[in-house]
């Protein structure tokens, strides 16, 4: 599956070092049930952090979101073809604090919410390999 952020992607989040300006310009408190299309995706390591715009919405459909709807539910939706067909994975979620997970058991994933404001939602996840730490950012916007 394309974006496993949230089980594996969002195309996926930092926690490292976005940047201070990026993480003081949301109050982490605003709402984050809705509708968030993808905008962009990076990674970070070595306190250097690459995001580029997330390039696979297909042309002439609606963009690839994610949705966080009351009552802890969690729609991922990828548009895979120019008929505009699309793919939902639904699982559940849960907030806490500046984390967000989604999924449950084996099958979960933490992220840690470095901005969330009414417009933008920035997602961090952190691994360790072989001793490093990286880093997956995901940006999402609302319309």
């Amino acid at each position: 599956m394309k974006k496993l952020f949230l089980l594996s992607a969002i195309a996926l989040g930092l926690t490292f070092t976005s940047c201070n300006k990026d993480d003081d310009g949301g109050n982490n408190s605003a709402p984050l049930e809705g509708k968030w299309y993808y905008s962009e995706e990076g990674i970070g390591a070595n306190g250097q952090v690459v995001l580029q715009d997330y390039d696979d919405h297909e042309v002439g459909c609606e963009k690839d979101y994610i949705e966080f709807l009351e009552g802890g539910v969690f729609k991922d939706v990828d548009y895979y073809n120019t008929d505009c067909e699309s793919y939902t994975d639904t699982t559940v979620w849960e907030r806490s604090e500046n984390t967000v997970t989604v999924g449950t058991g084996e099958f979960s994933q933490t992220a840690k919410i470095t901005l969330l404001n009414s417009n933008v939602l920035k997602l961090t996840v952190t691994e360790n390999m072989g001793g490093q730490s990286a880093s997956y950012i995901t940006v999402y916007t609302r319309n």
